[in-house]
């Protein structure tokens, strides 16, 4: 067929996308670590020069990170790592509160033994990480919980929508609007998981729903405190 790639293109668009895709990934890590931090200017012949590579694949790059919702363009000033508002974490706490009640009664009374073990195991480590305090451990341990049960819940599309929302909800916890409230967040951690393992499929949406909520007031209270000073 005449539109079928020549060998050496077709290898070269391979190498091209794979490129693209590790800058995606560092770019990511660069920003959900605070070295990009939000409303910044992204330089792109800066991190060109530093990943050793052409402007072409980082462009692509930031463009998948802005369907993402991670980044943003201005014309005439490029790209910016997306700075979240009040309100839009509002917004996104309500699609989160739905997205995680349909996790917990999708799960209710299906977790298998090796998934229900590793969860347990989690939980432990986040009582542990609560108990001194560690928020540096706690909150990425809190996230792959939750990614955890999405995952377990097996609904591909599902997924997606969930780890967007939540990767925008991490840009404003960037902010300095992270709550603490470790203690509390891993009890409500614990009732969900009892709910999930007992079956109870409108226990466990509710439980989901119940510790949104109140992380949810954990945000609005860091906000206030932020706010204040």
């Amino acid at each position: 067929m005449d539109d079928i790639l020549p060998a050496d293109a077709t290898l070269d668009l391979v190498k091209e996308h794979s490129l693209t895709s590790a800058l995606k990934t560092e770019l990511e890590r660069l920003i959900f670590a605070g070295t990009i931090k939000a409303g910044e200017r992204i330089n792109e012949s800066s991190l060109a020069a530093q990943f050793k590579t052409s402007r072409g694949p980082l462009r692509e790059a930031l463009q998948a990170l802005g369907e993402q919702g991670l980044i943003s363009f201005a014309r005439n000033r490029g790209a910016f790592v997306r700075r979240i508002g009040l309100d839009e974490a509002e917004e996104l706490y309500d699609l989160r509160s739905a997205l995680d009640d349909e996790v917990g009664r999708k799960l209710a009374g299906r977790l298998t033994d090796a998934q229900a073990a590793t969860l347990d195991q989690l939980m432990r480590e986040m009582d542990a990480d609560a108990r001194a305090n560690d928020i540096a451990r706690y909150y990425p341990n809190n996230l792959r919980f939750h990614d955890l049960l999405v995952q377990y819940a097996g609904n591909r599309r599902l997924a997606e929508i969930y780890r967007r929302v939540i990767k925008e909800l991490h840009l404003f916890r960037l902010q300095g609007l992270y709550a603490g409230g470790a203690a509390n967040s891993n009890v409500e951690h614990a009732q969900i998981l009892r709910a999930i393992k007992a079956g109870d499929a409108d226990g466990a949406g509710r439980a989901m729903r119940s510790h949104i909520e109140a992380a949810r007031i954990r945000m609005r209270k860091a906000a206030r405190a932020i706010a204040a000073r």
